[in-house]
């Protein structure tokens, strides 16, 4: 069905509010001694306040208010603190472009009735939205998919014809599992890890969308993630046949398109490309340098992947007498980083890397 009715989340998306969430949730967990952390905080991110509260009592018993005494004090304070808010970078541009191409617009947040017209108005947004929805008043939240069946049965429309646009995993699933389209805005602690795949567009920002993404979901056009794109890189080889042998045979590889002096490889997802060069044997020693107690050559490429898969691509490896330059080990055993590792050639000399690490989250820890 064509896509006639774009639905967005408020919190994280239209406003940066998370800031405001953290600061009542954090003075509420500090005036009721639970001494929670902002991890504890982001593991209930796009979920309804009342929920969290409740979700609160579980993990900490107090005594003293109630939950949903605690929820309404936690709400009251944002309202406060939403009062000198600001649209983020492309709301306001994004709102007009669906609006000048003819879709209805609608609002579907897990926030409270109360917080939502306080953000309206500190936004100027109170006509921009057909309608204002809460979950505050369906059974179940995000991410069950009732908020935005609801949404979308205020609307009169099937939920097939309605793209969500959200900011959380919570909220992107609630959408997917009502059967419309999603656009993940992730915040900037979340762009690039894989949570949000089964998003159909991922975006940094809303001033990267254009509404011609429209159009490729309408037409199930695979649409890049601008938050984590898929990396391109040309190497040459002194023997076709050899690359596509351990490209294609050892590492698993899919070939793509080729001719007579190049070769595409997928390569988990990225594009590789051997390209022949018979003079790259002509180049000298590789140059390494020391790292964490290992000789690492300073040009090499690979992937990060999980561990198991890792495990799995190392047994090929060994079974396939390919060449390693740095044998099966971990580096930064107990440190930020710590990582199976393991660098190999390819018949033509070109070095690569493969790793797992211990918590994907640290990929980038110092």
């Amino acid at each position: 069905m064509p896509l006639t009715t774009c639905v967005f989340d408020m919190d994280g998306l239209l406003l940066e509010s998370e800031s405001r969430w953290r600061q009542a949730e954090t003075e509420m967990s500090a005036e009721l001694g639970l001494g929670f952390t902002k991890a504890d905080f982001e593991r209930t991110m796009g979920v309804r306040m009342r929920d969290v509260a409740e979700l609160w009592f579980q993990w900490k018993p107090w005594t003293g208010p109630t939950p949903a005494e605690v929820a309404d004090e936690v709400i009251s304070r944002v309202v406060e603190l939403v009062v000198d808010a600001e649209p983020l970078p492309g709301v306001v541009e994004t709102l007009e472009a669906v609006a000048d191409r003819g879709m209805r617009v609608a609002l579907c947040s897990s926030s409270d009735d109360l917080l939502i017209r306080a953000s309206m108005e500190a936004l100027g947004f109170g006509d921009r939205f057909e309608v204002l929805h809460s979950a505050e008043h369906d059974e179940f939240g995000k991410p069950h998919p009732a908020p935005y069946l609801a949404t979308a049965a205020e609307l009169g429309v099937d939920p097939s014809s309605c793209v969500a646009f959200e900011d959380s995993v919570t909220g992107c699933l609630s959408a997917k599992s009502a059967g419309m389209a999603v656009i993940a805005v992730p915040d900037s602690a979340s762009r690039g890890t894989s949570r949000f795949g089964f998003a159909d567009v991922v975006l940094e920002s809303l001033e990267q969308f254009n509404v011609d993404m429209l159009d490729e979901i309408d037409a199930t056009t695979p649409v890049p993630s601008m938050s984590r794109p898929r990396f391109h890189l040309a190497f040459g080889v002194d023997d076709l046949s050899a690359a596509r042998h351990f490209y294609g045979d050892v590492l698993g590889c899919v070939e793509g398109r080729s001719a007579d002096t190049w070769v595409d490889f997928n390569l988990w997802g990225h594009q590789i490309v051997a390209h022949l060069d018979p003079s790259i044997r002509s180049r000298g020693a590789v140059t390494t340098n020391d790292v964490d107690g290992h000789d690492v050559p300073a040009n090499h490429f690979g992937v990060l992947l999980h561990r198991s898969a890792w495990h799995d691509l190392v047994a090929r490896l060994q079974a396939s007498d390919t060449t390693f330059l740095m044998e099966p080990t971990v580096r930064f055993e107990g440190l930020a980083g710590e990582q199976h590792t393991c660098f190999v050639l390819d018949p033509a000399g070109n070095a690569l890397e493969f790793k797992a690490f211990a918590d994907d989250r640290a990929v980038f820890e110092k």
